[in-house]
């Protein structure tokens, strides 16, 4: 009986700190991060998406480009793309423990390229990890869809 209670009390204990866990991971969170990603992206604020992606965040995008996040930032500010709206859709959030954690989604732009205007859809998945308590995005892929 003596181990009995000490081990149901870990069993108790464990399993309250797995919902607290749980609960400390908020999708709705880390759908704010994409949607302030979309704003700075059509904003061309540098400063917020050195905030969002991580100093060794790597993607790929619908080019096929690999590219980090100094040349990501640079094409999306200084580039021949300017968006006049990105609208992320169909968000789909997935925890991969505590730290890390898969957004998969579609974001429907608008905006000219070279001077003609542009209508695209892009499906892309961003991996995020938690650093010192703030989710940053670690690593992108993008596909245009249409």
């Amino acid at each position: 009986m003596k181990t009995v209670i000490p081990a149901m009390l870990a069993l108790v204990l464990a399993s309250g700190a797995s919902a607290q866990a749980k609960a400390a991971n908020n999708p709705q969170e880390l759908i704010n991060i994409e949607n302030a990603w979309a704003k700075a992206a059509v904003a061309r604020d540098a400063a917020t998406l050195n905030r969002i992606v991580a100093p060794d965040w790597h993607g790929q995008n619908h080019h096929g480009k690999y590219y980090d996040r100094a040349a990501m930032i640079h094409e999306v500010v200084t580039g021949q793309e300017k968006l006049t709206s990105e609208v992320n859709r169909d968000l789909h959030v997935r925890f991969l423990g505590n730290n890390f954690a898969a957004v998969h989604g579609m974001d429907d732009e608008s905006g000219t390229m070279a001077g003609k205007k542009v209508n695209e859809v892009y499906s892309w998945l961003d991996l995020y990890e938690k650093r010192g308590g703030h989710w940053v995005a670690i690593a992108s892929q993008s596909a245009k869809v249409k």
